[in-house]
């Protein structure tokens, strides 16, 4: 099993597509090397374009008795600079990234003010309206439980059961006037995050009442909820097993 962090901003998503870059293309190309043999890995979380990650899960199974130290070493000598594994274990063979995750942890970061650190633009969106923090957090907490997220996910998700369990949904305030939004649950469908956070800055800055958001939920339908938030404030936080 490997912890990893990458940025995303110039890969099409974690998941391997044919003739573009990738987080899972550049991984095994770099494992597969040091291996010599080629190697397919688990993850935890297929991350879209753009979106980044600070605790990505992989595994992949390997017959060869490794220097895991030395392995880490080498491995992180030849991946670009914008990936980097943080830390290598032996796991129980019936380990599985994906399947084996309890809970996964998404947050991302919103600057409200009249300006933006040159240091978070690449990974924070500015939003210059006042925004109701109090108002926002109730919104989050509509969110939390057992619920059918069909308006908080992508029209062309293929997933068919769009029922998802948020266990946490918090709003936090952090100095220099950077918001953290910061969410728990058991899986995730497509742009989900980025779904109900534009839906949630929309109630923010007044567009629209908590009401919306109750029909949103009731309604079943993408057009109910609020605008895609974009990719590149959004990281992959915690996996749990």
């Amino acid at each position: 099993m490997a912890v990893l962090e990458y940025d995303g901003t110039c890969y099409f998503g974690f998941q391997i597509q044919p003739g573009v870059k990738t987080i899972e293309g550049e991984l095994v190309k770099a494992i597969s090397t040091l291996l010599r043999e080629n190697v397919e890995i688990s993850y935890a979380g297929r991350t879209d374009a753009g979106v980044h990650a600070t605790h990505q899960v992989i595994n992949f199974k390997v017959d060869k008795d490794l220097n895991l130290y030395e392995f880490k070493w080498r491995l992180n000598s030849i991946l670009p600079e914008d990936i980097v594994v943080k830390e290598i274990s032996r796991v129980d063979s019936v380990f599985d990234a994906r399947k084996s995750a309890k809970w996964r942890e998404y947050s991302y970061l919103v600057v409200n003010g009249n300006y933006q650190s040159v240091f978070l633009k690449r990974y924070s969106i500015l939003v210059v309206k006042d925004l109701d923090l109090r108002l926002m957090r109730k919104a989050a907490k509509m969110l939390v439980g057992e619920k059918d997220f069909k308006s908080f996910c992508s029209s062309e998700s293929k997933d068919g059961n769009t029922v998802r369990k948020i266990r946490s949904f918090t709003v936090d305030k952090l100095k220099d006037n950077l918001l953290v939004f910061k969410v728990v649950a058991n899986s995730f469908l497509q742009h989900m995050v980025r779904i109900m956070v534009g839906t949630i800055l929309e109630i923010g800055i007044g567009k629209r009442d908590l009401t919306s958001l109750k029909t949103a939920l009731n309604g079943k339908d993408r057009k109910l909820a609020g605008k895609t938030a974009p990719a590149k404030g959004l990281f992959l936080t915690n996996v749990v097993y």
